[in-house]
């Protein structure tokens, strides 16, 4: 049986919305949970995925959606989002950070965009990434990026099918840009919408992480694409947050 489906959709068009997290309930994931559930009309399924939390992250993710899964120790956004690939059936599947903070109709306007021909990956503009509005627009009003944000990042289906799961590998340290680098390698397109600005703490979902780890995932994602450094972007070697 299909779990944690909002607002009538079920035998019909629905999305499938992520959010992982650890720890940092009352501050970041809650908030961000608010904003989803006051600010969207379009049918979703709402997957909860706690990352190994010792605050309770769990027992509230399971009062708010049927679809809450938990990682019994803390193994980064690749593993937590690969968890809820496994129960997503929605399309697009949609990935948020929990220090995020949706407008209203935002997940509406993603839906919209991922039907463009073409589109694998169609991102917000997370409200760090403001330059990203300096790109100049494709035909159809799109802003072509080799890669963008896992934060506020729409996956089409047939573009999943293709690319699969994260790289686990990467913690959090470039398996957004792997995925997204991937996508390109299948001929999908990958874009920010200028539509669609989301508020943004950036690096509240890197808190605590290992930096040590953070440094060889990114020396792994450049051993993975060294052969492409002069056309790729590089994910930085010491990772902030």
């Amino acid at each position: 049986m299909w779990t944690g489906l909002r607002d009538g959709c079920r035998g019909g068009e629905f999305a499938s919305v992520v959010i992982p997290a650890h720890n940092h309930l009352q501050d970041l994931s809650m908030p961000c949970i608010d904003s989803v559930l006051l600010h969207t009309r379009y049918p979703y399924q709402f997957i909860l995925v706690d990352d190994g939390s010792a605050d309770g992250s769990y027992q509230y993710f399971r009062t708010v959606t049927e679809d809450a899964y938990r990682l019994s120790s803390r193994s980064g956004p690749a593993a937590a989002r690969n968890l809820a690939l496994l129960h997503a059936y929605g399309d697009p599947i949609v990935f948020l950070d929990n220090d995020m903070i949706v407008p209203q109709g935002w997940l509406t306007i993603l839906a919209e965009e991922c039907r463009k021909p073409g589109v694998g990956i169609v991102a917000a503009i997370p409200s760090n990434e403001m330059e990203r509005l300096r790109r100049q627009p494709s035909a159809d009003m799109l802003l072509e990026f080799p890669c963008v944000s896992g934060a506020g990042m729409a996956v089409t289906r047939q573009c999943f099918n293709a690319v699969g799961y994260f790289d686990e590998s990467l913690m959090n340290s470039g398996e957004d840009t792997d995925f997204c680098y991937r996508a390109l390698e299948r001929g999908f397109r990958v874009a920010n919408t200028p539509r669609l600005i989301i508020e943004h703490h950036a690096g509240g979902t890197r808190r605590g992480l290992d930096k040590r780890e953070m440094e060889r995932a990114a020396r792994r994602f450049r051993k993975k694409y060294i052969k492409h450094q002069h056309t790729l972007p590089m994910p930085p070697l010491y990772p902030f947050g």
